[in-house]
C-alpha cells in the first residue's frame, strides 16, 4: 500500500511539474510576442503612410494594438514574483506613450519619434521576457524565447526598410538592418541543428527558405515596387516563425 501511495505521489509531482513547464513556456511566448508587436505597429504605420496595402496595413495596426493590450492582461496573471511585476510595470509605462502616438493624427514627420517610442517598448518587453525565462523551470522556454525573437526580427527588418522608404535615413538604421539579418541567421542555424522533433525540423527548413527569399528581395532595395514584396515576404517569415515558436511551446506540454 505504501509503495502504491509513493507511486501516486510521484506521478502527481511529475504532472504538476509538467503543467508548470507548459505555463512557463506559454508566458515566455506571450511576453516575447510583445517585442514583435512593438515593431509590427511601426511597420504597419509606415506601410499605411506609404500606401502599401493600405487597408491591410491599417487592419494590422489596429489588431496589433488590441493584441498588445490583451497580452498585457494575460501577462498580469503570470506576475508571480517582484521581478516580473516590476518588469511588467516597466512595459506598461513604455506602452502608454507609444499607444497615444499611434492613436493621434498620422503625420509622416512623426515616423522617427514613433519608432523611438517603439524602441522603448521593445527594450521593456525584452526585459520582461528575459525575467520570465530566467524564472522558468522549463529548459524549452529558452528555445521558445529564441524562436519568438525571430518573429520580432522579421518585423524589425521590414520596419527598418519601410522607415528608410519614408526618408528616415541614418547610418544606425543601415547597421541595424545588417545586425538583424546576422542575428536571425545565427539563431535559425542554432535551432535547425538542435531541432527536437521532425515537425520542428520541417518548419525550420521552410523558414530558412523563406528567409533566404526575403534577403534576396532586400538586396534589390530601392524600387518602389519592392515595398509590396517586402511587406508580403515579411508576413510569410512572421507566420513561419510564429508556427515554430508554437511548436516549441507545445513541446513543453
Amino acid at each position: 500500500m505504501k509503495s502504491l501511495t509513493r507511486l501516486w505521489l510521484a506521478l502527481a509531482l511529475m504532472l504538476a511539474a509538467h503543467a508548470a513547464h507548459a505555463v512557463d513556456a506559454t508566458a515566455v511566448n506571450v511576453a516575447g510576442e510583445q517585442r514583435m508587436l512593438s515593431q509590427r505597429i511601426v511597420k504597419a504605420w509606415c506601410q499605411f503612410n506609404l500606401n502599401v496595402q493600405k487597408d491591410l496595413s491599417r487592419a494590422q495596426l489596429a489588431e496589433s494594438m488590441r493584441r498588445f493590450d490583451s497580452n498585457l492582461s494575460t501577462l498580469q496573471a503570470s506576475a508571480d514574483s517582484p521581478e516580473i511585476t516590476t518588469a511588467l510595470a516597466g512595459l506598461r509605462a513604455a506602452w502608454t506613450p507609444l499607444r497615444a502616438t499611434v492613436q493621434g493624427e498620422s503625420r509622416v514627420p512623426d515616423a522617427a519619434q514613433l519608432d523611438a517610442r517603439a524602441e522603448d517598448v521593445l527594450m521593456a518587453a525584452e526585459r520582461l521576457t528575459r525575467v520570465m525565462q530566467d524564472k522558468s523551470s522549463a529548459p524549452v522556454s529558452r528555445w521558445t524565447n529564441l524562436a519568438g525573437r525571430q518573429r520580432m526580427l522579421s518585423q524589425r527588418l521590414v520596419k527598418i526598410y519601410m522607415l528608410r522608404q519614408m526618408g528616415v535615413e541614418s547610418a544606425a538604421l543601415r547597421e541595424e538592418s545588417e545586425h538583424v539579418q546576422n542575428e536571425f541567421a545565427g539563431a535559425l542555424a542554432a535551432m535547425r541543428v538542435n531541432a527536437p522533433t521532425p515537425a520542428l525540423k520541417a518548419e525550420l527548413d521552410k523558414l530558412a527558405l523563406q528567409w533566404e527569399w526575403l534577403q534576396a528581395v532586400l538586396a534589390t532595395e530601392g524600387a518602389d515596387s519592392f515595398r509590396l514584396i517586402m511587406a508580403e515576404g515579411g508576413e510569410a517569415v512572421l507566420q513561419l516563425a510564429d508556427q515554430v515558436t508554437r511548436l516549441y511551446e507545445q513541446s513543453a506540454r
